[in-house]
């Protein structure tokens, strides 16, 4: 056992003596050059360390490059103050580089889409290599992949801008922690069809200009150009949102699938970027199930199919006490129900089709501490190739009914056949208002008040068609929100 121990520590002095060796005698910055180059040709972009480049024994053998800079034509689309590279200690002796492990620290990432549609992380064609006599069995096989056992991101930065649409959208505090990473070095494999891996992500924050999203949590893959991020939970608005999302950059055009649930988010700071003051408040939970395919934004759109549902209980409508006004023929007749149903249009378009509605026209008649008790909105939707169409939306107070029927081209942004009504008992349509045109500028006919709305303020003749029967309705909403008792 003595001779073993002995044995065992001469060993142990040996490799300590040698990796003493290997930092005094391998120069890593002499190898920068060297590894531009192989990361350059590998992802078809320019490479730069302007930093330092230092080899270390503990606590794993690693390189450590300092200011690292990844470039497309001529902008930076990647910087990181260190790239540590993980390195198999043996080959070292060779001089030959073998990696086991990428750590990013605070990289920024600089996703950019320019107006033409390019993306900037795109990159040229390769030119193609000189004609070659016919190859052997030996040199037909394809560069084997850069595998790389384990990579992690910490205190990430990534800002993606649309130049087109004028949005910029940044996540900060990004920690990634990947497994069995690796990438494809033949030419003319894209990047984003090149890479394998799965990992965990987590995103402290994520940033638009009307909305933060917090506390990302999620399980990513990647393989053969399809990306599954799944499951994935966030905080927004208040409520807890949890679901999946997939991208296939496999083929032509680029498929996307989203399955998500936003439960119990306030309604009140979802809304807070379209109006200025509070115009309906409450909890609200909203569901979305879709997919698309195309090679842009508009052609997403065009095949955009799936559903969409939004409900809430005990929600309230302020500035508006809907069952006052509806009491009355001579204010009803006033009354825009246009507006009444804005926010039941918030299920397929989030804010797309609200901010066309005048919310000033709500408060201008009515004062601010007054409102409407919603007992309960529903709001299903089924869309179809860049079309949404009502299929149980409605919602009730403690007297009345009003429900939505139509659709909304979500291609070229216009109502289609939309019409909002107040219901009696049966369903049936008492007054009724139909919205058309363009999103932004939604043209609102006049109400049209129908005659089964007039007859509880006619008294006797009430009482004598109750007596006779009423004519029969054909149901405006046969749906899951029921009359106020």
């Amino acid at each position: 056992m003595k001779k073993l121990l002995i044995t065992l520590g001469i060993l142990v002095g040996l490799l300590v003596l040698a990796g003493v060796a290997i930092v005094l005698l391998v120069d890593v910055n002499a190898h920068k050059p060297r590894i531009e180059s192989a990361v350059s040709d590998a992802l078809g972009m320019e490479f730069r360390i302007r930093g330092k480049a230092q080899l270390r024994l503990f606590p794993s053998v690693s390189i450590v490059l300092s200011d690292v800079r990844l470039r497309n034509r001529g902008t930076d689309l990647a910087t990181a103050e260190t790239l540590r590279v993980g390195v198999k200690l043996l080959p070292l002796l060779s001089r030959q580089i073998v990696i086991t492990e990428l750590a990013l620290e605070k990289p920024v990432i600089r996703i950019e889409k320019r107006g033409e549609g390019k993306f900037n992380y795109e990159t040229a064609p390769r030119p193609a290599k000189p004609a070659t006599p016919p190859a052997t069995k030996e040199n037909e096989a394809s560069p084997a992949p850069l595998v790389i056992s384990a990579g992690s991101v910490s205190a990430g930065k990534l800002v993606y801008v649309d130049r087109k649409a004028k949005s910029e959208t940044t996540l900060d505090a990004i920690d990634l922690s990947l497994r069995d990473l690796s990438i494809r070095t033949a030419p003319g494999v894209k990047l984003a069809k090149g890479i394998s891996f799965s990992g965990d992500l987590s995103v402290k924050e994520m940033k638009t200009k009307d909305r933060a999203v917090s506390d990302v949590r999620a399980k990513v893959t990647a393989g053969a150009g399809v990306y599954e991020i799944r499951p994935f939970t966030m905080k927004l608005f208040g409520g807890k949102g949890e679901g999946g999302i997939r991208v296939d950059l496999s083929g032509e055009m680029t498929a996307l699938k989203v399955n998500y649930t936003l439960a119990e988010f306030r309604v009140e700071e979802s809304l807070a970027g379209l109006a200025q003051k509070e115009y309906l408040s409450g909890p609200m939970t909203v569901t979305q199930d879709l997919s698309a395919r195309g090679k842009d934004v508009d052609g997403m759109k065009r095949t955009l199919s799936g559903t969409v549902s939004l409900r809430g209980d005990g929600l309230t409508l302020h500035g508006m006490e809907i069952d006052a006004i509806l009491s009355k023929v001579g204010e009803a007749q006033k009354l825009n129900l246009a507006d009444v149903g804005a926010f039941l249009l918030a299920g397929p378009l989030g804010s797309g089709a609200l901010k066309g509605y005048r919310y000033g026209d709500l408060y201008q008649s009515t004062t601010r501490e007054r409102g409407t008790r919603i007992h309960r909105l529903v709001s299903d939707w089924s869309v179809r190739d860049g079309v949404a169409e009502a299929r149980d939306v409605a919602f009730s107070t403690g007297k009345n009914r009003i429900a939505l029927k139509g659709k909304l081209d979500l291609v070229n942004g216009r109502f289609v056949d939309v019409t909002v009504a107040v219901l009696d008992g049966k369903g049936c349509a008492k007054i009724r208002q139909k919205i058309s045109g363009p999103f932004g500028d939604p043209r609102m006919d006049k109400t049209s008040l129908l005659q089964s709305f007039a007859e509880p303020i006619l008294g006797a003749f009430e009482l004598a068609r109750e007596m006779i029967g009423r004519t029969s309705c054909e149901p405006f909403y046969t749906g899951t929100v029921q009359h106020p008792k």
